[in-house]
């Protein structure tokens, strides 16, 4: 009877940390959005040019699992324009809040 109530216990500590966990990715999904948006902004606002391959490779390596239809959409930008970029991440962005919200 002891041993049930330590391993029901263990149970319930396990899936605890599990939704801890569940949840830690979730929002570093929207956290890491959030740093792409900032970055093309900047770059938008220093009129600095295309977006450099290095961070369109990271973007696209992100969007990649999360949407087919933005990825295509981000592999037709060959010129790296960053407002079609920030486009995309505005699209990433509505598909990652509301499964933030609902967990």
């Amino acid at each position: 009877m002891l041993s049930d109530a330590i391993d029901e216990i263990h149970r319930e500590f396990q899936a605890a940390a599990d939704r801890r966990d569940q949840e830690l990715r979730r929002r570093a999904a929207v956290r890491r959005v959030d740093d792409f948006l900032l970055s093309i902004e900047d770059l938008i606002e220093n009129q600095r040019g295309p977006v450099p391959a290095p961070l369109m490779d990271e973007i696209t390596r992100f969007i990649r699992p999360v949407s087919r239809k933005l990825l295509r959409a981000l592999n037709r930008n060959v010129t790296r324009d960053p407002v079609r970029v920030l486009d995309v991440l505005f699209d990433a962005q509505q598909l990652l809040l509301p499964r933030l919200m609902v967990a």
